[in-house]
């Protein structure tokens, strides 16, 4: 029997104890046993009370403490993605896109306060973005190289998201990361990118439509969350904004 089941015995024994004691005495002194056979009686009917109040009400805000420790997790798990992968991506797509002018609020994302990434984040959920990404035929195989280079160089680490299993608490994140995976998959097993027809690259422009909405949506999400909790992290954000051309990462 190791110590600390020792010490648990002693206390328990020590506790019984005391407490024919303290009840012992009662009774020898005001010699009413009818006084503290009722009294414990009250007593052992608060018992269930007590557990109800542990099972329902303490386990329902420990539950939700947890969770949102979890959350506050992945919401640090999405700097480094944006920080490995996330970034490049978006600055690639957006700057391919031929509907950029969908994202030209994006710009001004450092004059932004909590309502407007509250606004920007309901209109990203209920509609989708325009996508296109307006390539001419010479320059489609290294445009669609550079693609499948960026995600297969940072697939080990998508994978190892994938694996964390309280990604699950954040359903949005993970269609993102399934969308990032699944154009990954369609762009590897194309081995000759030079041979991608116009409906092909119709195909592949509908998968990175989806990269793209479900990119921006969690883009504007995690910039709402570092404006919350570290504003001095979003500068850095703000200034290699990937929807502002003219953003330079040099303070000025």
């Amino acid at each position: 029997m190791d110590s600390h089941k020792k010490w648990k015995i002693k206390f328990s024994i020590l506790m019984v104890i005391l407490i024919i004691i303290i009840y012992g005495s009662n009774y020898l002194v005001l010699g009413d046993g009818e006084h503290i056979i009722s009294y414990v009686w009250t007593h052992l009917g608060f018992i269930p009370v007590d557990i109800l109040i542990v099972a329902f009400v303490l386990d329902e805000i420990i539950e939700k403490k947890e969770k949102e420790a979890i959350l506050e997790k992945l919401d640090m798990l999405m700097s480094t993605f944006f920080s490995e992968v996330g970034n490049d991506l978006i600055s690639q797509l957006s700057h391919a896109n031929k509907y950029k002018a969908n994202t030209e609020n994006l710009k001004s994302i450092k004059n932004w306060d909590d309502k407007d990434y509250e606004n920007k984040l309901k209109e990203l959920k209920s509609t989708s973005l325009d996508f296109q990404a307006e390539i001419s035929p010479e320059n489609r195989e290294e445009f669609l190289e550079n693609l499948r280079d960026l995600i297969s160089n940072k697939r080990e680490f998508i994978i190892n998201l994938i694996n964390n299993p309280n990604l699950l608490e954040k359903e949005e994140f993970t269609g993102l990361i399934n969308a990032i995976l699944h154009l990954d998959e369609e762009l590897e097993h194309r081995k000759d990118l030079s041979l991608v027809t116009d409906t092909d690259f119709a195909h592949l422009n509908g998968d990175m439509q989806r990269v793209y909405n479900k990119l921006v949506y969690e883009w504007v999400y995690y910039l709402r969350y570092l404006n919350k909790h570290y504003p001095y992290m979003i500068a850095l954000i703000i200034r290699t904004n990937p929807f502002d051309e003219d953003a330079d990462v040099y303070v000025k």
